[in-house]
């Protein structure tokens, strides 16, 4: 799955206090990149018209990397015709991660997936479709925190549409709500270990739920 679409960010603040002003619009173009779960990508960039030299990467052209999960997002601001990169793309079998789920279904319950192995985390993977975002309300929280694993042991949800991350320790029950149609959940210390430590509610959100839920909230 390959899927790109342009997105324009809100206006930014206005350059005069009083009187005529400009407030600007970043516009990106977002490429999405999406793999089977138990694969990850590898990209190879052929060419490039981008001035990385003020950058620690000297010569983009010729680069290659590969992804740390089966999703992919390569962003680019808006450009002049006939310029930014050019890349390959392969998926190849994802050795280091056995426990992750991945959720499609428009809501649902999870529980903290667990694992075995002391070298890895588990996550919890939620796709909805374009233009539709997510909603997740913890539901139960079982561990008991102490001196010893309350810094070791949280739920780190990642954001994947502004790659912003928020952390959750301790046995508050949160609520939570993406600013895309990706999100991430990443468990850590004791939740690996412990069956049924952790369970969540998550649905799909329409558009207007969405605007909806902002205009409460202001």
């Amino acid at each position: 799955m390959c899927v790109h679409r342009w997105r324009v960010s809100e206006p930014g603040d206005c350059s005069a206090v009083c009187g005529p002003g400009e407030a600007k619009r970043v516009v990106r173009c977002t490429v999405s990149i999406g793999r089977p779960l138990d694969e990850v990508i590898h990209i190879r960039v052929l060419s490039s018209s981008l001035d990385c030299t003020k950058s620690m990467l000297q010569s983009i052209s010729g680069s290659e990397l590969t992804s740390r999960t089966n999703v992919l997002l390569v962003r680019q601001n808006l450009l002049p015709a006939g310029n930014g990169i050019v890349f390959t793309y392969t998926s190849q079998k994802n050795t280091k991660r056995n426990c992750d789920i991945q959720l499609f279904s428009a809501s649902g319950i999870f529980e903290n997936p667990i694992t075995s192995s002391t070298n890895h985390t588990c996550r919890v993977l939620i796709n909805a479709p374009p233009s539709v975002k997510i909603r997740i309300q913890a539901q139960h929280i079982g561990l008991v925190f102490n001196t010893t694993n309350s810094q070791s042991t949280y739920i780190m949800i990642r954001d994947m549409d502004v790659l912003k991350t928020n952390v959750f320790k301790g046995q508050q029950l949160f609520l939570w709500h993406s600013s895309g149609n990706m999100a991430e959940i990443e468990f850590h210390g004791d939740y690996l270990h412990s069956k049924g430590s952790f369970r969540a509610a998550y649905s799909f959100l329409e558009p207007w739920e969405s605007e909806l839920l902002h205009a409460s909230a202001c």
